[in-house]
């Protein structure tokens, strides 16, 4: 794969699982806002590790079914978590839940349609060998 294209859905990837574990861990555990810098340490980790695993699998053309089911997911859920979570607040940015439409419902949707479409797109590459 290219350069420019590693870089960009690796860089779209860690911004996408930064913004959905900080977003994730301040709703779900209560008094997280009072510590101020642990919940951005953790979700900047866990989301520089997995960028860092997307950036060593892209290098890689690797056949099995499971790296095109994962890549899929990260891919199109990524872009659909963006697009669900900045599209809402650009239109309407007066509604402080759109942000909400790309956490609870693009993302996870845009991600499971990712492994699907990774798996489809594994089996018509394998046919066509």
């Amino acid at each position: 794969m290219k350069t420019l294209a590693r870089i960009i859905i690796t860089l779209l990837a860690i911004a996408t699982c930064n913004f959905f574990i900080l977003w994730l861990s301040y709703l779900s555990i209560p008094g997280l806002h009072k510590i101020k810098l642990l919940p951005n340490l953790v979700s900047l980790t866990i989301s520089t590790i997995i960028g860092l695993y997307l950036w060593k699998k892209l290098k890689f053309n690797s056949n099995s079914l499971l790296s095109y089911i994962l890549m899929g997911g990260l891919i199109i859920g990524s872009i659909s978590f963006i697009l669900g979570f900045i599209g809402p607040l650009i239109l309407t940015p007066s509604n402080n839940l759109g942000p909400l439409m790309g956490i609870l419902i693009t993302g996870p949707i845009g991600f499971m349609v990712g492994l699907i479409a990774g798996g489809i797109y594994w089996n018509a590459k394998v046919k066509n060998q």
